[in-house]
């Protein structure tokens, strides 16, 4: 039957505002692994901390969940990926490399759906909130156009759409657009529905589309040979903590003949009663045909319409999952070849009367484009990325170099460097480093996997790292040897006779502060271990409110009586999600339970105390996000909660300086929306407080009195887990979407406050150790991802209460010689208001570079084993660096720079390695010293040579000087390298014998790449090379008078050539 015209409801687009790019550059080491990032955010607020880079440092072994895939269907190697978490990534080259945009919005995570305008490849078209129905899904704030290829954005309205499944940009008009709004997971309303525009997003109005507060649009297709022709599919759907329903009778699927002027509902073959989620897809070269999979309680399955959809037969009951997965795709050029996405690919040759399963990808898929020109090239979206075919599926490759890991948690140890643990969305539990000695970077190669399932919490013994704890969905929780690589089950069991334990899908573990022999797990109940899980004592009773969820209602309709999807994805409701115990004081432990409850125990779970009343303002049955006990006092505690579950996007953060007796707010400052998911105390300075939201990190400096969010580089990205490694200092992140993101040494942050009350503030720094980084990975393309290490050198941090113009950092050694100074270009990014961070490489001062071609030698400007004008690696010891701004010395602070811990050597050794390289390097000044005059008298005896040309009768003295000047002078320029390009080695003249510049580069480069004793050889080398160049600082210095000698025998009239300073003398040998 024809459904009535509804009547428009007109929405004005929403913060049309034109919105900025910027690119962030990293480390030239790791930069071809690393995406770009094109920014949709507008100018923000000045950051007060724009010298503090975090570092992402992976892995992408695994990448994590895709929700669409656009694809320039006439350049098939430019396409979009959205992401559940990670934001919008643009490729155009076939996954080689990728340009993140979103990072710089400041509350868009997850990416719906993509649409690139058929007739302009420039305007793609964004909807935020992914279509999945996860519990662990993030949720968005309506739509965004690009008109420059994604390089700048504007939002264009549906702000409450919260989820958008679908877009459609009409081939003919692309100013007429529709959107498949879904509204909330967690609650009613908002914009839901078909929306359509006319004016390319101006305005929007609401079809006819029949929704409803509970109902949503969640599929929309076009028929190929008609844009007047719609198909789409509404879903009723709702999502609670305790569960899930699927379905209900505002899930149908629609036709338009009128642009979605009118609609019908198809009901032709349709399975009748409830429906849940509806996958559509049309035949692009017969639209008469299409396929659908329909959720329905006992008729879920494949289903085909032969005739523009007015009647359906059901070809098969493959459906795998529809609330999570749902879509179908038809070969564009064979309508008997279907898709079904689910846990793995599901392929019908047969039109879906039979299917075939192929598993060589990672599991779970959501997205799926097939080339219409090329049915054999397909691009698959899963919980692990991108996957790319060219046999129709048959073999496929994974692009393993988009950095979107979904961590839960995050861990580390104590080993130097450190290594991190942390468990994944669909990607099992991972270890890797921190930091490698390969100049690349951290390649995914050198993370390993420990445990399987979705990854939750892991937990390293600090006694013996060959331990670790992990645990998968529901409290499987294992105990590993990382050497051996065995796993022991160690979830604690009931009784014969006693009621099952109720895990969560985030189950806590606990490794206790003192006494990593004694574990904590939390079900409903807490159990305790003493002996590393070999066996299991409760100590504590049902924590939970224990509620018979089979009673409670959601959309109008009881539990008990669901049908569709029911209570997927939570296995069991009343849990244990948060347990801790206070690093000061054993056995005072609190608890948080995923059904509002807290609890407490001062004496190891003897007794218990419910505080839960004790939290004003926090909605009752408010998911317990995280509680923390402070490492300084026993009697402060913080807790969070996160109540978007119940459609509730507040922030709830809270402390208690009594012990637990009374908590007061503390998360005014934290935008709301911000839900906050992770909470840290700083581990040196107590009133620093940490906190992660859906969205991003905050920092406090007054335990909660303010917040400040902390951006710089890092994306807009949820925030799970805020650890501080508690000898490095290091904040380390774990984001639910783009992988571990490390801070180093956050003495900046621990001190922001001491450093505001200044002009200008010089912080302490964290000692560094001198090593020479390792080439080992070359000739890899441009397509591996790899982590970012530390920045080399010794970091130094200081805040400027205003920009400036005129600012120094001397280095001194404990001698009060100076060393080092660090000012004009490098410190051309350091100049900002807030805090700024530079780096010093631990080595004397460069040498200025002559003017002419370098004379190789390596390292810039040479060949293997180039020093170029490097400094050398200064002696370990104490250093004292002083600010100087406008040529005041402000402050002076020690850094401590100690060798490479896996190259011993004697003090006598070192010193004698130093010294060798030192005094080349001091001589290589004064080779450089003689090319700068050597170049000045090249231009003096050229303008000598002007005048003997133009004179009448020119002395045959003056003929027979130039000449001579002319061939002493062309040998010196040989012995410095002048004129001559490269270095030692693949034929350039660094290394060549005569080329005393050269070599003394290179027999100091070569020296300073090993830290060990000179050879003898180098030894040999160095005393040459000394008298090597005292014979062509005495030959240029015979020059230097020689060109004025020149022009008085010529008795030229004019400005005479001045006398250049001689070089010289040479340094003292060391």
């Amino acid at each position: 039957m024809t459904v009535r015209v509804f009547t428009l409801i007109l929405v004005a687009a929403l913060g049309l505002s034109s919105l900025r790019v910027d690119t962030f550059a990293g480390d030239a080491s790791a930069e071809q692994a690393r995406p770009a990032t094109a920014s949709a955010a507008a100018p923000a607020a000045a950051d007060p901390f724009p010298g503090l880079k975090f570092r992402n440092i992976g892995p992408a072994t695994m990448a994590g969940r895709v929700d669409d895939i656009a694809v320039l269907e006439s350049n098939p190697a430019v396409f979009y990926v959205g992401t559940a978490t990670g934001g919008l990534w643009k490729t155009v080259n076939n996954g080689t490399t990728w340009t993140v945009h979103f990072d710089d919005l400041d509350d868009v995570v997850s990416i719906g759906d993509i649409a690139i305008n058929p007739n302009d490849a420039n305007t793609v078209w964004v909807g935020s909130g992914e279509n999945n129905n996860r519990q662990s899904g993030s949720w968005g704030n309506g739509l965004y156009k690009s008109t420059d290829g994604g390089l700048t954005w504007k939002h264009m309205g549906l702000a409450s759409s919260k989820h958008i499944a679908r877009i459609i940009v009409d081939p003919v008009d692309h100013d007429v657009v529709y959107v498949a709004a879904l509204g909330s997971l967690w609650g009613p309303g908002g914009d839901r529905g078909v929306y359509k525009t006319t004016d390319g997003g101006l305005t929007w109005a609401r079809t006819s589309l029949p929704v409803d507060e509970h109902t949503g649009a969640t599929e929309l297709v076009m028929d190929p040979s008609n844009n007047k022709v719609l198909y789409a599919a509404t879903y009723q759907r709702r999502r609670a903590t305790w569960g899930f329903n699927g379905g209900g009778p505002g899930s149908a699927m629609w036709k338009s003949s009128d642009a979605g002027r009118t609609w019908i509902r198809l009901t032709g073959g349709v399975p009748a009663g409830p429906l849940g989620r509806i996958g559509m897809d049309v035949y692009r070269a017969n639209p008469n045909i299409l396929y659908a999979r329909i959720e329905h309680r006992t008729e879920s399955g494949t289903y085909r319409s032969d005739d523009a959809g007015m009647t359906w037969r059901k070809m098969s009951s493959v459906n795998p999952r529809p609330m999570y997965f749902s879509q179908v795709r038809i070969d564009p050029n064979n309508d008997l070849r279907v898709y079904v996405l689910g846990v793995q690919i599901h392929i019908s040759d047969d039109g879906g009367k039979t299917f075939i399963e192929n598993g060589t990808l990672h599991s779970d898929h959501h997205a799926m484009w097939i080339n219409p020109k090329n049915s054999n090239h397909i691009i698959d979206g899963t919980d692990g990325g991108i996957g790319i075919s060219w046999d129709k599926g048959a073999t496929w490759e994974a692009i393993y170099n988009m950095d979107l890991g979904q961590f839960y948690h995050v861990t580390y140890d104590m080993e130097t460097p450190y290594n991190v643990c942390g468990g994944l969305q669909d990607n099992y539990t991972w270890c890797g480093p921190t930091a490698v000695r390969s100049q690349t970077g951290i390649a995914n190669d050198q993370w390993f996997q420990i445990h399987g399932g979705d990854g939750f919490e892991a937990q390293i013994d600090p006694t013996n790292s060959r331990i670790i704890y992990a645990e998968s969905q529901d409290g499987n929780i294992s105990r590993i040897d990382r050497v051996s690589n065995e796993r022991k089950t160690i979830r604690p069991l009931p009784a014969r006779g006693e009621a099952p334990y109720r895990w969560n899908w985030n189950t806590p573990i606990l490794m206790s502060p003192h006494n990593p022999e004694t574990i904590y797990v939390g079900a409903n109940r807490v159990f305790r271990s003493t002996d590393r899980g070999q066996s299991w004592t409760a100590i504590s009773p049902d924590l939970t409110e224990a509620t018979d969820r089979e009673g409670l209602l959601l959309m109008g309709q009881v539990a008990k009586d669901f049908t569709i999807a029911k209570h997927d994805g939570v296995q069991s409701y009343g849990n244990i999600v948060q347990l801790v115990e206070s690093p000061r004081t054993a056995g005072v432990l609190y608890a948080g339970t995923d059904d509002g409850k807290v609890h407490m125990t001062r004496d190891s779970g003897k007794t218990w105390t419910d505080i839960t009343t004790r939290f004003p303002g926090v909605p009752k049955n408010a998911y317990v996000s995280r509680l923390s006990a402070s490492a300084h006092d026993v009697n402060v505690v913080y807790a969070t909660f996160d109540n978007h579950r119940a459609d509730d996007y507040g922030t709830y953060v809270y402390a208690s300086v009594d012990g637990g007796n009374n908590f007061r707010s503390i998360g005014e400052g934290i935008p709301r929306g911000h839900t906050i998911t992770a909470m840290a105390e700083d581990p040196t300075n107590p009133s620093v407080l940490y906190s992660g939201s859906e969205f991003g990190l905050f920092v406090s400096p007054d335990r909660g009195g303010r917040w400040t969010r902390i951006k710089s580089n890092l994306p807009t990205v949820p925030i799970h887990e805020i650890v501080i490694h508690p000898r490095d200092n290091d904040m380390i992140v774990a984001t639910h979407g783009r992988s571990i993101w490390i801070l180093d040494d956050i003495k900046p942050l621990q001190h922001y406050a001491e450093a505001t009350k200044s002009d200008a503030f010089l912080f302490d720094m964290r000692g560094a150790m001198q090593f020479n980084p390792a080439n080992d990975r070359g000739f890899l393309s441009d397509k591996p991802f790899f982590g970012k290490n530390p920045t080399y050198g010794a970091a130094i941090s200081y805040y400027l209460s205003k920009p400036q113009t005129s600012v120094a950092l001397r280095i001194r050694d404990a001698a009060g010689t100076q060393v080092r100074e660090i000012t004009g270009n490098d410190l051309r990014d350091a100049l900002g208001a807030g805090i700024n961070r530079v780096y010093w490489d631990m080595r004397h001062q460069p040498l200025a570079n002559p003017p002419g071609p370098p004379a190789g030698g390596g390292g810039g400007g040479g060949g293997f084993g180039g020093g170029a004008n490097r400094g050398p690696n200064v002696m370990p010891g104490d250093y004292r660096v002083t600010l100087v701004v406008d040529g005041k010395d402000l402050a002076t602070k020690t850094v401590r720079v100690s060798g490479d811990k896996d190259m011993p050597m004697t003090d006598g050794e070192r010193k004698t390695w130093h010294d060798t390289a030192l005094g080349l390097h001091e001589l290589q000044g004064v080779a450089n010293s003689a090319a700068s005059v050597v170049t000045t008298l090249a231009t003096q005896l050229t303008a000598v040579e002007a005048l003997l040309k133009s004179a009448a009768n020119p002395p045959a003295a003056a003929k027979s000087a130039i000449t001579d000047a002319n061939t002493k002078l062309a040998d010196v320029r040989r012995r410095l390298g002048l004129g001559q390009q490269g270095g030692g080695g693949f034929g350039g003249f660094g290394g060549q014998q005569g080329n005393v510049r050269g070599q003394l580069g290179q027999v100091k480069g070569q020296i300073m790449n090993s830290t060990s004793m000179p050879t003898t050889q180098q030894i040999r080398q160095a005393g040459e090379l000394r008298e090597d160049l005292a014979k062509v600082v005495t030959d240029t210095n015979e020059l230097i008078t020689a060109v004025p000698a020149i022009y008085d025998a010529l008795g030229a009239s004019g400005a005479k050539p001045g006398v250049l300073k001689p070089v010289g003398p040479l340094p003292a040998a060391r």
